[in-house]
């Protein structure tokens, strides 16, 4: 008879559950673990995310016009690149006085050098009056003691030679004087090389040349405004078309964001000399810029400024000219429009005569930088 153990199965059925089932238990909880964990992590590094400063993009940009400021948040992208630039007016004031000594034919000099400084000390209209033929110190302390404290007006020595006579007679002078609203940033006079010939007429003893100051009518918005005066004569024409190359040299050099030029030039642009085409190759006329290019407008005999039938000076039948001029040049792809270019009729408000045997001329711009 067998024993009952050897007939019983050695591990019972429910043993063997029993025994399996720590071990699913195990790998459970191993999975949730290591999900919390992969969790736990996105979690933290979602949390650092959110938690950190989005970057700065700095204040919006701004930009200033003449009219105020302007964001360019406020606008769409076909309108930032215009808001981009700064506009600034600029009005110029250029006359001839007349000034040499009452020996050379000048005519009520005293009398006409005290209204044009009355004039330009009254004047609320422009930002800077260039002056030529203004030789004698006298005339330009007369001019300097007429204008408000708030004006600069460069000096004799300034804007001349240091041989410059100027008390009795124009020898050795420039003749040049600027006056400006805005404060001198820099000044500087440059001599040209020839004068004229010295056996044939009074030319050889006076120093024409540039008279440059630097202005900045907005902070870091700079001009070069320069007043100037070419030999006399029509006989001189060789002197001119000399004296022209040396000025539109000195404008090729100037690194200001814009040129003004101005004075007297003695030469017409119906001409037979190189002067004029010289000075075009290098700066723009403003009134035939005002006029488009237009000869029937910029050319008529009002405009003349020598010979000009409205003037006091001007002979009977004498043939109207135009001698004077405003000259411009934009630098470093800046831009500049001529929003006005006059020959205003001035005289004396007692007396009723002319200024000058000159008329002057002026010119509004705006400059775009």
């Amino acid at each position: 008879m067998s024993n009952s153990r050897e007939t019983e199965p050695l591990l019972l059925t429910s043993q063997i559950s029993t025994s399996r089932q720590p071990r699913a238990s195990y790998a459970i909880c191993l999975s949730i673990f290591i999900v919390g964990c992969i969790g736990l992590t996105v979690a933290i590094a979602w949390s650092y995310r959110e938690s950190q400063p989005e970057p700065n993009p700095g204040p919006p940009e701004t930009t200033t016009r003449s009219s105020g400021t302007a964001s360019l948040d406020m606008v769409g992208p076909a309108n930032a690149s215009s808001l981009l630039l700064e506009t600034i007016s600029l009005n110029v004031f250029s006359l001839m006085v007349w000034g040499s000594p009452g020996s050379f034919g000048t005519e009520d000099k005293e009398l006409r050098i005290k209204a044009i400084g009355e004039y330009i000390g009254n004047n609320t209209e422009y930002d800077v009056f260039l002056l030529n033929d203004l030789w004698m110190r006298g005339d330009h302390e007369k001019i300097r003691t007429l204008l408000p404290e708030s004006y600069q007006m460069s000096g004799v020595g300034q804007l001349a030679m240091r041989s410059c006579d100027g008390l009795a007679a124009p020898e050795f002078c420039s003749g040049l004087a600027i006056i400006s609203k805005h404060p001198f940033k820099d000044i500087e006079f440059s001599s040209f090389t020839d004068h004229g010939d010295f056996f044939w007429d009074y030319e050889y003893f006076l120093r024409r040349g540039a008279g440059r100051v630097r202005i900045e009518p907005s902070p870091g918005h700079t001009v070069d405004v320069i007043v100037t005066s070419l030999a006399s004569i029509d006989y001189n024409y060789w002197y001119r078309e000399s004296q022209s190359k040396e000025l539109v040299d000195i404008v090729s050099k100037s690194d200001a964001d814009h040129v003004i030029v101005a004075g007297d030039f003695n030469v017409d642009p119906r001409d037979n000399e190189n002067t004029y085409k010289t000075l075009k190759s290098e700066l723009t006329d403003a009134v035939e810029e005002f006029y488009k290019n237009d000869p029937s407008k910029y050319l008529d005999p009002k405009l003349s400024t020598f010979g000009n039938a409205h003037n006091t000076y001007s002979s009977k039948g004498q043939h109207p000219v135009v001698y004077d001029y405003i000259w411009c040049k934009p630098n470093n792809d800046n831009g500049i429009t001529v929003a006005d270019f006059q020959v205003p009729i001035l005289r004396t408000k007692r007396e009723e005569i002319s200024f000058s045997d000159h008329e002057a001329v002026t010119a509004k711009f705006q400059l775009t930088k």
